[in-house]
């Protein structure tokens, strides 16, 4: 082998040797980023295939957690005399009804309930005064109360409830018609009809079913500035009888004193806000005196509160008393809210006259309050067996009142509909017309006046 041949060999194999080090040292590099002395599968398909439905996620977990903690029990609230908590509690929540009205005419009369009682808490008179003993006084059936022989419970009798020839005496008659027969029927104000009515408090396990009154949004300003805590809030209320108050067991002067649904409604909202009620006693013909005293619920400000309805007023009353009834405490002490509920005294007016009619007020009072914000009040069903003029076209009215609302709000202006027609077509569907009026005609008892408050508060500030 000659040199040539030699150093060529030798500069071969020295370059080999690098190689084997380079590689060699690039191996150990590789292992601190890929491991090959555990399997893949622990670190890899471990956490991809058993992690998630084994161990969930913290977010998982809690979410969990929220869905399925159980909802506090619901507390029985005092019932045996007035209560605002209690009254104001609406009626198509929770497992408590509390001293739902019925009324017996005849000894075999049954009295059905909004729900079928679970348990009967206790069977009173009207005024809460006197309790009723089942197994003594009454019984339940089928889930309706029956009287029992003996009972203590006032039951009219047939023939003083239903007459033949008109009733000597009566001012005005009522006349009806039941089971194809034609009759003069008992009716009165004061305390006429709910003398003969009892008081149910009663559990159950029932859903409400059927109409519900839902929050509106129209009166974001009316709670911003009860949140904020501003004071000076004016709330003012123009209607009819059922507004003034007509029949509820305060304006009878009987106990428990339950107060109008347009007081029930305000005072429930200043507890909410931590408010005091101011009234303003307007002196004006015909209309109610409000509580002389402040209602006191906190120092967050204060809530001027004017009633100027008047019993007896149609749309086209309060259209023509505006300027007297309303302008000048709109000048005086502003307007934030507005409630406006006529109609039960106009049962011969169309849909479309009486949304006209209301229109006319509505205009009126945005003209000289145009920041107001308006609640239209759809009033309650008068006793539908009626067929002498009292009955009409007021489950008619609601339709078109939601017509006219959205008719305002499209023009940037605050309205809402207080369905109260549809809450006493619902009542209806279980409960006779006597078990829950106040003079059998066109007014509410204690029991219904609360179901105006309910539906009121539940359509502007939402439970």
């Amino acid at each position: 082998m000659n040199a040539k041949k030699l150093i060529s060999m030798l500069l071969a194999m020295l370059m080999l040797g690098v190689c084997f080090v380079a590689c060699d040292k690039g191996g150990e590099e590789g292992t601190t980023e890929t491991p090959t002395e555990q399997p893949a599968t622990q670190d890899t398909e471990a956490p991809t295939t058993e992690q998630p439905t084994e161990q969930p996620t913290q977010a998982e977990t809690t979410t969990e957690e929220e869905t399925t903690e159980p909802e506090p029990p619901e507390e029985l609230l005092a019932y045996d005399t007035f209560n605002l908590n209690t009254y104001m509690k609406p009626i198509w929540k929770g497992k408590y009804v509390y001293n739902e009205t019925v009324m017996f005419v005849g000894m075999e009369d049954q009295a059905a309930l909004l729900y079928t009682p679970d348990e009967i808490l206790s069977v009173t008179s009207y005024d809460l005064k006197t309790t009723y003993e089942k197994g003594k006084d009454y019984d339940v059936v089928d889930g309706k109360l029956v009287l029992l022989e003996g009972t203590r419970i006032p039951v009219i009798a047939f023939d003083q409830y239903y007459h033949k020839q008109q009733i000597a005496g009566m001012p005005a008659q009522l006349e009806v018609k039941v089971d194809g027969q034609r009759y003069y029927v008992y009716w009165g104000e004061g305390t006429t009809m709910t003398r003969w009515q009892v008081a149910v408090t009663y559990t159950h396990s029932q859903t409400w079913e059927g109409f519900k009154p839902e929050k509106s949004d129209q009166f974001t300003k009316l709670i911003s500035k009860l949140e904020a805590g501003e004071d000076n809030v004016t709330m003012i209320f123009y209607g009819d009888s059922i507004t003034f108050g007509a029949t509820s067991s305060s304006g009878a002067n009987v106990h428990p004193y339950a107060p109008p649904y347009t007081q029930m409604f305000v005072q429930y909202l200043a507890q909410k806000y931590g408010y005091t009620i101011k009234y303003v006693n307007t002196g004006l013909t015909g209309t109610c005196p409000p509580p002389a005293e402040d209602t006191v619920f906190g120092t967050n400000g204060t809530i001027t509160y004017i009633n100027t309805a008047v019993g007896g007023w149609t749309s086209a009353d309060g259209y023509n008393k505006f300027d007297q009834y309303i302008a000048p405490y709109v000048e005086d002490h502003g307007c934030d809210f507005f409630l406006l509920a006529f109609g039960m005294n106009d049962a011969g007016n169309s849909a479309s006259n009486e949304k006209k009619a209301i229109k006319k007020i509505a205009d009126k009072l945005y003209a000289i309050a145009p920041e107001a914000e308006m609640l239209l009040v759809a009033t309650m069903i008068p006793n539908p067996e009626a067929i002498n003029g009292w009955y009409g076209n007021q489950h008619k009215f609601e339709n078109a009142f939601e017509s006219l609302a959205k008719d305002y709000v499209a023009d940037g202006k605050s309205c809402a509909v207080a369905k109260m027609t549809s809450m006493s077509q619902r009542i209806l569907e279980n409960k006779r017309f006597r078990d829950h009026t106040g003079n059998n005609i066109n007014h509410p008892n204690d029991f219904l006046g609360r179901l105006y408050a309910q539906v009121v508060y539940e359509t502007v500030i939402g439970y």
